[in-house]
């Protein structure tokens, strides 16, 4: 079956997959402020999504898990300093590296396994927009958070009011 054929290619080259990611992510203009962070930590953070999605794809991950996990994600990638637009350019890119590994490898080898793929192609992006729609949430929720905090009417919040005039 298709879907456990992209599961084990997951499982299997997953260290392929981070390490060819980051090599487009740390090197794009789109993706600049992932620059400042420990490389070793980006690839523990891109490894976690391919290991997210494998478990999403095996239904062992329920759309709550991924909402709680992604939207603190969200939060705390607003707190390290990194535009929300460069974290959603990040998850595009996770994805797309994604199938390209999966047509490079020509894991489809049947008409049957192409419309299964496609099927699973929905499971794939929908994963993935939810990944964004809930890190975004977060990102926006701990802006949020931070510009209440800022508000609060000292010396720091007035300066801050009068740039945004």
């Amino acid at each position: 079956m298709i879907s456990q054929k992209l599961i084990n290619l997951i499982e299997q080259h997953a260290d392929e997959l981070t390490r060819r990611l980051m090599k487009d992510l740390l090197t794009r203009e789109e993706t600049k402020h992932y620059r400042n962070l420990p490389e070793d930590r980006v690839y523990e953070r891109v490894h976690d999504v391919y290991s997210r999605l494998d478990l999403w794809l095996s239904r062992d991950k329920a759309k709550t898990n991924i909402r709680k996990h992604y939207t603190e994600l969200g939060r705390q990638r607003y707190r390290e300093g990194i535009p929300c637009h460069e974290v959603m350019m990040a998850f595009m890119l996770i994805k797309k590296h994604l199938w390209l590994y999966i047509v490079e490898n020509q894991i489809i080898d049947s008409s049957y396994e192409c419309q299964r793929a496609l099927e699973l192609n929905n499971r794939v992006i929908l994963f993935f927009d939810r990944v964004i729609f809930f890190s975004a949430m977060g990102y926006e929720e701990e802006r949020a958070k931070q510009e209440k905090v800022l508000d609060r009417g000292g010396f720091l919040s007035r300066i801050f009011k009068s740039r945004k005039v």
